[in-house]
């Protein structure tokens, strides 16, 4: 078995896979020893990936991996089914070149948008012939939220829910669901749209944690995966290192 860690902004996320077959998740606010030792027994893991975004794991979680398994942290030296075209390919989140492999695993020789609603909104393109065209990062529906609340001196701290709002509010509240929800689709069709200008007939993936309200606000047609960058980093992890 294989264990796939991505560590967000905000939580961790596990993945088990059999071959290409994801057949446990877990997110975790935190990522103990004990916990890890236990995955790793329970599902006899003999490799492993990591990608972070949030900060290096800690040492002895680091050292029990190199320990127990062939371990592989995510970096820009690995083998990759795709081609990066990025002007500083360092600087490049790896967690995006993981949902760009993911993509491509998932719809391979076609041309596809990969909306990932986190923390940070990250929309990406990879074209046909899988090489990344580039991509946006904007912010995400809670760090909008939480901005409206932070930078002013009396508008409320408010979160996500799953109404739907028409445009013109009558209200602070309804105001502001209406500015950061309906204009964050807005948004994301506006880039969609441009990226359409670059590849023709695309398809368009959301994953991240608020891809449910996403994927339901776009009048596009859209897939749902909110895995797709640890199936991504599954696919990394079999490019580097054989069974």
């Amino acid at each position: 078995m294989k264990l796939v860690i991505d560590r967000g902004n905000t939580l961790f996320k596990l993945g088990v896979f059999d071959g290409r077959d994801l057949i446990e998740v877990r997110y975790l606010q935190e990522l103990n020893k004990s916990t890890l030792e236990d995955i790793l027994l329970t599902f006899d893991v003999s490799k492993a990936i990591l990608c972070s975004v949030g900060g290096n794991l800690s040492q002895d979680l680091t050292d029990l991996l190199k320990a127990q398994t062939n371990f592989l942290s995510m970096n820009n030296t690995l083998s990759l089914p795709i081609k990066i075209s990025y002007n500083n390919p360092n600087a490049l989140g790896k967690d995006r070149i993981a949902a760009m492999v993911g993509a491509r695993e998932m719809l391979k020789g076609q041309n596809v948008a990969v909306i990932d609603a986190g923390s940070c909104i990250c929309i990406d393109l990879l074209d046909k012939h899988s090489v990344y065209q580039g991509g946006v990062i904007t912010p995400g529906l809670g760090m909008k939220y939480r901005a409206l609340h932070t930078f002013t001196a009396n508008l409320p701290l408010l979160y996500l829910d799953e109404k739907h709002y028409d445009c013109c509010q009558n209200s602070t509240e309804g105001c502001i669901r209406s500015g950061v929800q309906n204009g964050t689709i807005f948004e994301i069709e506006g880039f969609i749209s441009r990226c359409k200008e670059i590849c023709k007939d695309l398809r368009i993936v959301v994953s991240g944690g608020d891809a449910d309200f996403v994927a339901r606000g776009l009048k596009e047609e859209t897939l749902v995966d909110k895995h797709i960058v640890l199936k991504g980093l599954n696919v990394i992890l079999d490019e580097n290192i054989e069974e």
